[in-house]
């Protein structure tokens, strides 16, 4: 029985890998759901308020409305005193935190929007009436998603499948992956957005003239998710920048297989680049603007953001954020569920990501020019891409908040894609795979052990 296991995995060893990714993330995720009911303390009350009023448009100084509020009170929120649970009472804002302010007012409807037309029918189907808990398990069906994208792209670039397939499960194990999955947020969209993008370029290489489009939609709403995800975007560029230089300086040089590299036009490759530059920004810009032109109360006067005001340009932050993002899976924080496991193998596959795409971009020979250039981006933007944040911040709305590991969600599907692509000898193939596999049973086990 199992050599006729062995003979079946080894006859469609993408289509199962795949498989395996899919289902074991999005089982990862409704173990999660299950056991862990409360509200997380990343400002989910106002995610679930925006929720609930999607498609309209949350405005800046906008209260939480009663179903949010009821479902802070009945889930309960971690070192929070809630009000008791009930169906009837009418909850006052001011007894809930930020004074009931909505801070969400920054972000657009979009992610608000498709998740509700996902969870709603979930929610008949389920025969529960909770558009959260709907909502939370349409966020594993993003996770899935985004990991099968990541995992169509380590393939392209070289990386075995079912290795891949573990790693990519124990990633979905990470604090900063599991839990926003499992939570209401727009960062639940986060990796199936930064994948998708990077997918998409590498599909306009194959025909630059005909396939611009979608580079271009998906740089615009990857934004309009959530405008820090313009990291995403710039990687994306600096990537077809390094395509196109790469092209002019070894026009002759081959792939390791002996077949040519993508080598895309100066024409086509500016007007990409540019394209996707200026249309994300403008999208990103453009709402911002709407939002303080339709501000019930001025931003200055939201709590959250007031704490957060400076008044000249926080050098420090900015210096001692250089290089933040170096490690995609960048420290979770202090919101963790999975107590130490889950910070432990966090630390793990950040070590295991970074020196494999380092290794890529400057220590490896016979490596494909799509990994490397990938690879050296990604270094870059992980270096700058933090201060970058934080100039944002500055300058659009004169706060500084220190960067959390989740604004870097993005560019997890290009760190894993890239270091996956490294491992090419047998017995580390087994050693990531077998050790992705255990790390992801033991997550597995430890929620279903330890349920909050």
């Amino acid at each position: 029985m199992f050599e006729r296991l062995v003979r079946v995995l080894r006859s469609r060893p993408f289509a199962f890998a795949a498989l395996i990714v899919i289902f074991g993330s999005i089982l990862l995720n409704v173990v999660h759901v299950t056991h862990y009911t409360e509200l997380s303390p990343v400002d989910e009350l106002q995610h679930i308020d925006y929720l609930y009023r999607a498609p309209s448009i949350v405005h800046s100084g906008d209260k939480v409305g009663q179903d949010a509020m009821r479902e802070e009170a009945c889930r309960v929120l971690p070192n929070w005193s809630s009000p008791p649970c009930s169906t009837t009472a009418t909850y006052s804002p001011s007894n809930f935190q930020e004074n009931g302010v909505n801070t969400a007012a920054v972000y657009t409807p979009l992610y608000y929007t498709v998740t509700k037309v996902l969870a709603t029918p979930l929610t008949w189907v389920l025969g529960r009436n909770s558009l959260v808990t709907a909502g939370r398990l349409v966020g594993g069906w993003y996770l899935a998603a985004g990991l099968f994208v990541t995992f169509v792209i380590a393939r392209r670039l070289g990386a075995r499948p079912y290795p891949t397939a573990a790693v990519l499960l124990a990633a979905a194990a990470t604090p900063n992956l599991l839990v926003p999955s499992a939570t209401i947020t727009p960062d639940s969209i986060a990796l199936l957005a930064g994948a998708s993008l990077v997918w998409s370029v590498l599909w306009w290489e194959e025909s630059p003239r005909r396939r611009m489009w979608l580079p271009i939609l998906l740089g615009v709403l990857t934004v309009l998710f959530k405008a820090i995800n313009v990291i995403s975007v710039v990687l994306v560029v600096l990537f077809i920048v390094l395509r196109y230089a790469h092209g002019r300086l070894w026009p002759t040089q081959l792939e390791p297989d002996g077949t040519e590299p993508p080598r895309p036009g100066l024409t086509r490759s500016v007007i990409l680049a540019a394209l996707v530059s200026l249309l994300s920004l403008a999208g990103s810009v453009g709402y911002v603007l709407y939002i303080r032109f339709t501000a019930v109360v001025s931003t200055d006067a939201v709590p959250m953001t007031a704490t957060s005001l400076v008044s000249k340009f926080p050098t420090v932050g900015f210096l001692s954020h250089v290089g933040a993002f170096l490690e995609v899976f960048y420290p979770p924080g202090s919101y963790v569920t999975t107590k130490l496991i889950g910070p432990l193998l966090q630390s793990t596959m950040a070590l295991l990501v970074f020196a494999g795409t380092f290794a890529v971009a400057f220590l490896l020979d016979r490596t494909r020019s799509t990994a490397r250039l990938l690879s050296i981006s990604l270094l870059v933007v992980g270096l700058v891409g933090a201060p970058l944040i934080i100039a944002m911040s500055y300058y659009s709305a004169h706060i500084y908040v220190p960067i959390p590991g989740r604004y870097a969600l993005t560019l997890v599907p290009a760190g894993l894609a890239t270091a996956l692509s490294a491992v090419r000898r047998k017995p580390a193939q087994w050693f990531i795979g077998v050790s992705g596999a255990v790390l992801y049973l033991i997550v597995l086990a430890w929620m279903l052990h330890y349920p909050m």
